[in-house]
């Protein structure tokens, strides 16, 4: 996890990857299983950098006591052992403001704090009262700063309010009240010297391959703002990655692991993993490992499948003015000067 001793040759290695779904058919595997069943296959490779960020797309809870709200068509609950799961794959920071991590109440939600603390997994994005769920939270790796914030932008219901736990919840139809709330946000982090400020946004629609015009123009005022990073999710998809003054977009990182119904037309049992080179003020580069799911485990690509990947996340950068170039079964985008 973090480290205190300065980075070999000053860079950093930060590996983001997409929505973590660990319940019903996953949670299945992992009982049956073991908790090294869903990302095992990739364990190494994320254990390899010396930061690692997901979006925990469920709870972690032992509690069958589905959301007293709105009825869902899908409530997503991992077993306790799933903490594990994230653990031994060196997962070290998630993101919790989306609409499944109340999907079993304020019960599941407090499970899923508490498992999360106890295996030292730092969170953003949600907590026991509005205070919390809104406040950053800092990390040191390897001499260099980090420190991320999250939101959500759709199951309103979740956001937590005064004194009663839920996750940051962000209405992005009014674009001043967001700008208000990243800047507040941005604020102790500025405070706490961060080099790598991480805006994370769950955001948008299922299953859209490029962002709207919208997402893009609050994506570039949050750079501009001065976050460094936008990590985006929610779309179960991957679209391009932009870069802005020198800072990554990653509008939507697609998923990691889920036992999602797969589209035939949006294929989004081809995923990928993003590993980024940084040093403290500056993007060297990002290496995308494509990714593919199946059987609620994800594991590395191949052949065909990083064909279709590689070939399709070239598309989609191209259309944001990002070059990217193929190196075997990985793909390239090269940093710019801010």
């Amino acid at each position: 996890m973090t480290q205190s001793v300065p980075a070999q040759d000053g860079i950093v290695r930060v590996m983001f990857g997409g929505d973590v779904m660990l319940g019903r058919l996953v949670k299945e595997a992992i009982l049956r299983h073991g908790p090294d069943y869903p990302l095992g296959p990739i364990a190494n490779l994320m254990r390899g950098a010396d930061l690692a960020v997901v979006n925990l797309e469920c709870a972690i809870t032992a509690s069958t006591e589905q959301w007293q709200g709105a009825p869902k068509a899908f409530y997503f609950g991992a077993p306790p052992e799933a903490v594990e799961s994230l653990s031994r794959a060196g997962v070290d920071l998630v993101s919790l403001a989306n609409n499944h991590v109340l999907d079993f109440g304020i019960e599941g939600l407090r499970d899923t704090l508490r498992l999360l603390r106890r295996h030292d997994i730092r969170f953003a994005g949600a907590g026991e009262d509005r205070r919390e769920a809104l406040s950053p939270v800092t990390l040191d790796c390897s001499g260099i700063r980090f420190g991320m914030a999250a939101f959500c932008d759709h199951q309103e219901d979740f956001a937590a309010r005064g004194d009663r736990p839920g996750m940051a919840y962000l209405d992005f139809d009014d674009e001043s009240a967001v700008m208000a709330a990243l800047r507040e946000a941005l604020d102790p982090l500025r405070c706490a010297s961060v080099d790598w400020p991480i805006l994370s946004l769950h955001w948008g629609p299922n299953m859209v391959f490029r962002p709207s015009k919208k997402f893009r123009r609050i994506a570039h005022a949050a750079i501009e703002m001065g976050w460094k990073i936008l990590f985006g999710h929610s779309a179960h998809v991957f679209q391009g990655i932009e870069i802005h003054r020198g800072c990554p977009i990653i509008y939507a990182a697609g998923d990691l692991v889920d036992d999602y119904y797969v589209d035939p037309d949006f294929r989004n049992d081809h995923q990928l993993l993003l590993e980024m080179a940084l040093t403290r003020d500056a993007l060297c580069g990002i290496t995308l490992h494509p990714v593919f799911i199946e059987n609620c485990q994800v594991r590395r690509a191949s052949g065909a499948q990083v064909d279709y990947i590689a070939g399709w996340m070239s598309a989609l950068c191209r259309e944001m003015g990002t070059p990217v170039r193929r190196e075997a079964d990985t793909l390239r985008i090269e940093g710019r000067a801010p």
